[in-house]
């Protein structure tokens, strides 16, 4: 690890990529990496780079390698789709932005969308059920917020809404998506991925293979597949590339050459770290579907 802080930022780029199996690309240097978002699809990843102290924001296509300079506003930002990105500014400020063409569109509170959205100071939970039915796609954010747009949601903004999960009435932390389950409302889940949200593992759609943080498993038989990419803790499933052939990895704690308590401290504190790249593990060419023949 001492070798690796020395020496991995002053060695060509082309050598951090040898330091890792076929099976593994690196997708964001080590040096330059500082944060990232993979959208719903698991198309598009949003990656922040600084280099010599200068910020550089951009999406980069997993599918054809293609980056475009690209910068999120100030504040939570979650891919719905490909081209939707749900925005919020400390809960003020919220809209849909279509980043294709570049329009925004406001979005409300389910309260100020419907005149009987209360009844005595309780949610009206039948009403509420009903216009999540009628919508055309939901979408659970970080168990946390349900955003709800119509078909054509572009031409009816009055319908359009969304609600936190503070306005179900119970204490469970998942009591949002246990009325959309209890209600049999169809519903996609979208996460930010954001500390201290990484999940430990991701189930791929298909149901078949499972990402864990040291490597991809068979469902099925529950044997690893691919093994560990690093012996390296603190690393993260960012989740499924869009096809199913890869998973996203990325570190939420780096590796610590020193680690001290300056001789005060009640706990120690990383004292020189050492930056991992973003890397994408590669599944293993028998384990991926066939490709359709029309």
């Amino acid at each position: 690890m001492l070798l690796q802080y020395l020496f991995q930022c002053s060695c060509p780029p082309t050598s951090e990529e040898v330091r890792y199996p076929e099976y593994v690309d690196v997708i964001v240097s080590a040096c330059k990496y500082r944060s990232l978002i993979l959208s719903s699809s698991g198309r598009l990843l949003y990656v922040q780079e600084e280099e010599f102290g200068i910020t550089s924001t951009y999406l980069l296509n997993l599918d054809t390698d293609k980056k475009t300079s690209f910068t999120l506003p100030e504040g939570s930002n979650y891919f719905l789709t490909d081209d939707l990105i749900f925005h919020s500014l400390y809960g003020d400020d919220e809209y849909i932005w279509d980043i294709k063409t570049d329009k925004k569109y406001p979005i409300q509170r389910f309260a100020k969308s419907r005149f009987n959205a209360y009844v005595n100071g309780e949610l009206n939970l039948n009403i509420l059920a009903e216009a999540l039915q009628e919508a055309g796609d939901v979408f659970l954010i970080d168990d946390d917020n349900i955003v709800a747009l119509v078909t054509d949601f572009p031409n009816h903004p009055e319908r359009n809404f969304n609600i936190l999960r503070g306005d179900f009435p119970g204490g469970q932390a998942n009591r949002a998506e246990q009325f959309l389950q209890q209600y049999d409302i169809i519903y996609q889940k979208v996460y930010q991925n954001v500390l201290p949200r990484f999940p430990n593992e991701v189930i791929f759609e298909d149901g078949k293979l499972i990402a864990r943080v040291d490597g991809i498993y068979s469902v099925e038989t529950g044997q690893q597949i691919v093994g560990r990419i690093s012996s390296s803790r603190g690393w993260a499933v960012r989740g499924w590339t869009y096809d199913g052939s890869a998973v996203i990895y990325s570190h939420f704690r780096n590796p610590c050459v020193i680690q001290t308590n300056f001789g005060f401290l009640d706990g120690t504190i990383c004292y020189l770290e050492v930056p991992q790249p973003v890397l994408k593990l590669k599944v293993p060419e028998e384990y991926l579907l066939p490709i359709e023949t029309p």
